[in-house]
C-alpha cells in the first residue's frame, strides 16, 4: 500500500530521524481523538530533537509516532538493590529556562510496567518520569518517579477505562509540576517536586518495556513551549 504523508509531517519525521535542527521547537505528531475531537496539526517549528537510547525502530503512520521499546528498557534507580537502569528510548530537546511540555500518549499496556512518559533528565542521578503506566499495583494509572540519586515510585489516579491521556510537565526555576488530563482541557496536578538548580535540562517523551517481550507505543502529540506559568498547581 502506498502512503502519502502531508509535507509538514514528512518534514518532521525526516528531521527527527536525521537529528537536524530547525528554528524552534515543538510537535512530533497528532491525530484525531477516539471520541472524534480533533487535534489541530502543529507541525511548524520542529527543531533539534535527539534520541537517547535510539529505539530499534520508529515510524509515523496516520500522523502517529510509533516507538518500539524492546524488553528490558526502563529508567529506574532501584532503592531496593541499588541497580541503575537507563535504557529506554527517549526523544528529547535540550531546554534552557522555564517551559511547558505536553504529550498525548497511548501506551501498549500488554505487559506490567509498560508506559509512555514525559521525562525531564539532568543526568543518570537526577531525573523525573511522569508516566501513563500499567502499574503492578493499580493497572493503567498515572505514575510519577522522581530520582534524586535514588528513584521513588508513586502510583496516582487509576484510569483503567482509558487508553490515552494528556500528560503535562512544567518547569519553573528548579520546581517541576506534573499534571494530567482526560480531554486536554481540564488538567489535574499529580505531583510537585524540587530538583537541583540547572541552567538546561533534557525534556522529552520516553517509551519503556521493563519486563515484557517488547512493545510499540503511540505518541499522538508532543509539544514544548518556552513559557513561565503563574500557578504550578493549575498549570496556568
Amino acid at each position: 500500500m502506498r502512503i502519502i504523508l502531508p509535507l509538514g509531517l514528512l518534514m518532521a519525521l525526516l528531521m527527527v530521524g536525521c537529528q537536524q535542527p530547525s528554528e524552534k521547537s515543538t510537535v512530533v505528531a497528532t491525530e484525531s481523538q477516539i471520541e472524534q475531537t480533533s487535534f489541530e496539526p502543529k507541525m511548524a517549528g520542529i527543531s533539534s530533537y535527539e534520541w537517547m537510547n535510539e529505539p530499534s525502530s520508529y515510524s509515523v503512520e496516520g500522523k502517529i509516532l510509533n516507538v518500539r521499546a524492546e524488553k528490558g528498557t526502563d529508567f529506574f534507580n532501584n532503592p531496593e538493590n541499588s541497580s541503575v537502569t537507563g535504557t529506554a528510548p527517549m526523544l528529547f530537546k535540550e531546554m534552557t529556562g522555564d517551559f511547558v511540555a505536553t504529550a498525548v500518549v497511548r501506551p501498549d499496556f500488554s505487559a506490567q510496567w509498560n508506559a509512555v512518559s514525559l521525562m525531564m533528565y539532568m543526568d543518570e542521578n537526577y531525573w523525573i518520569k511522569f508516566a501513563f503506566e500499567n502499574s503492578d499495583a493499580t493497572g493503567k494509572s498515572i505514575v510519577t518517579v522522581v530520582t534524586r540519586e535514588v528513584s521513588d515510585d508513586a502510583n496516582g489516579v487509576v484510569l483503567n477505562d482509558k487508553d490515552m491521556v494528556w500528560l503535562r510537565m512544567i518547569r519553573k526555576g528548579n520546581i517541576y509540576s506534573m499534571l494530567w488530563s482526560e480531554d486536554g482541557e481540564d488538567y489535574k496536578m499529580a505531583r510537585l517536586a524540587a530538583m537541583p538548580i540547572a541552567e538546561s535540562v533534557k525534556i522529552g517523551v520516553e517509551a519503556q518495556c521493563p519486563v515484557g517481550e517488547g512493545a510499540t507505543h503511540e505518541i499522538l502529540q508532543f509539544e514544548i513551549k518556552e513559557k513561565t506559568v503563574a500557578d504550578l498547581r493549575k498549570g496556568e
